[in-house]
């Protein structure tokens, strides 16, 4: 029975890979899911419908000035304050443990630290 599941699941990564390989140009992505009884569950979805470059009201995604003052708090810095936002980071100026300190974040989905 694993073995088959083994086949099974080669297989299908060899086969997606060859879609992705022979169709990178294409607007559609197929998706692979495995369910908790192990089960594959395959979604073919367009890619179209997903952005939404499109809309006015489009935010792009990153982190925002309330994460990064929320991370920022979280790090240790009191009296959190936005002193920049740049297309790439987020610099904030606080106090920790009785210092002046700085602390940017790269405006990205996570809020990852840069210094």
């Amino acid at each position: 029975m694993q073995k088959s599941i083994h086949n099974f699941l080669a297989a299908t990564l060899v086969a997606v890979g060859a879609l992705s390989a022979a169709s990178s140009t294409s607007a559609q992505s197929l998706d692979l899911y495995i369910g908790p009884d192990g089960r594959p569950d395959l979604e073919l979805r367009d890619r179209e419908r997903d952005r939404r470059y499109y809309d006015d009201e489009y935010e792009r995604p990153g982190c925002s000035e309330r994460q990064a003052l929320r991370r920022a708090s979280r790090l240790g810095v009191r009296d959190p304050e936005i002193q920049a936002v740049t297309r790439r980071q987020i610099v904030i100026d606080g106090q920790r443990r009785g210092r002046f300190v700085t602390v940017a974040f790269a405006n990205r989905p996570g809020c990852p630290r840069l210094s």
